[in-house]
């Protein structure tokens, strides 16, 4: 199919080995209600059939347009990013190649949009799915009466990158995808967009419009204490924190401990103990943390660096300090219950 008239909306999906879902996302996108869109798959550098079923698809719709990634780094930020670049369209949406859209997504998201110029996003709900759509009766996130940075500190994020519509100039306004992280991209987006005081709202009383696959296998699972990946956190954190401080009418900083201090635990049960240290460090100086609590992730510290978590007295300030820092609604990504039972 020809479609001739300019996309209004740009659906962005970066590809890498996912022979096993594409052709499911694409017929996703091709049942859309709406017509006016483009798909803009950039592969990652598949050696599966990946790339041969999408230029299938693209050979029968000119709205499907494969492009291939042409600098590095490697990995799903830098596709999506390219991907902008080729877009067209006015609105963004960022799709993964294994989750899926109603038929009606593109349709209600552009019609909240049109209706509301003032904002730069809009949020919209979703399903959780393992192999077909409601099979795990799941919801992504719902609202609650307190503020998404809140709830992102927590740990409690209330999308992902494929549950926002972004207008195209406020996206690249915010400075796009970071392509140096390893983990958190979603989290560091929004952060940006938070605090900078971006303008969005929710749209949780609508129908929700997309299916996010739950893997195992996925990418952020994997190695998820690996020094890489705790390097990035530490990185997502601390552009956090600094932000809050060059914005400090949004939000109070002193939220931002319960991330921190599930990030000190994941260094010090790697032994990162002088990445631990300085994170704690970092906190106290920009108001994240107050003396006490930097005291208590410090002895945290200690505990696993002199392995004192063996004895009773250990793993009882464990669960002491581990009370102190679990987030309110939602432990979801807080440190671990019971942190000395996951020692061995």
């Amino acid at each position: 199919m020809d479609n001739d008239v300019f996309p209004l909306v740009s659906i962005i999906t970066p590809s890498f080995n996912r022979q096993e879902f594409v052709s499911e996302t694409l017929d996703s996108v091709m049942n859309q209600t709406f017509p006016h869109w483009e798909n803009i798959i950039v592969d990652d550098g598949s050696t599966d059939s990946t790339m041969d079923i999408v230029r299938h698809y693209a050979e029968s719709d000119s709205r499907i347009k494969l492009i291939q990634r042409s600098r590095g780094p490697k990995g799903a930020c830098t596709c999506r990013n390219e991907g902008i670049g080729h877009s067209k369209g006015k609105y963004v949406l960022f799709l993964d190649t294994d989750d899926l859209l109603e038929p009606f997504c593109i349709e209600q998201r552009i019609n909240v949009m049109e209706a509301n110029p003032e904002l730069d996003f809009a949020i919209f709900p979703s399903l959780m799915f393992r192999h077909k759509p409601n099979d795990l009766n799941l919801w992504w996130n719902i609202d609650k009466p307190i503020s998404e940075l809140k709830r992102q500190f927590h740990q409690d994020a209330i999308c992902q990158g494929t549950g926002v519509l972004w207008r195209k100039d406020s996206f690249a306004q915010i400075g796009q995808w970071d392509e140096d992280l390893m983990l958190w991209q979603d989290i560091d987006l929004f952060f940006r967009a938070y605090i900078q005081n971006y303008k969005y709202k929710t749209f949780f009383e609508l129908p929700p419009d997309l299916h996010n696959r739950r893997l195992e296998s996925s990418l952020s699972r994997q190695d998820f204490n690996s020094r890489p990946k705790l390097q990035s956190r530490i990185i997502v954190i601390k552009r956090a924190i600094s932000l809050i401080n060059e914005y400090p009418t949004k939000e109070d900083v002193k939220e931002a401990k319960y991330m921190v201090a599930e990030i000190v635990s994941g260094l010090a049960r790697t032994k990162t103990y002088r990445e631990a240290i300085d994170l704690i460090e970092f906190s106290s100086e920009h108001g994240a943390l107050n003396m006490r609590e930097s005291h208590r992730l410090k002895r945290l510290v200690f505990l696993y660096r002199f392995k004192a978590y063996k004895f009773s007295f250990g793993r009882k300030l464990l669960d002491v300090i581990n009370s102190e820092f679990i987030g309110i609604e939602s432990t979801l990504g807080t440190i671990p219950h019971k942190m000395a039972s996951a020692v061995k």
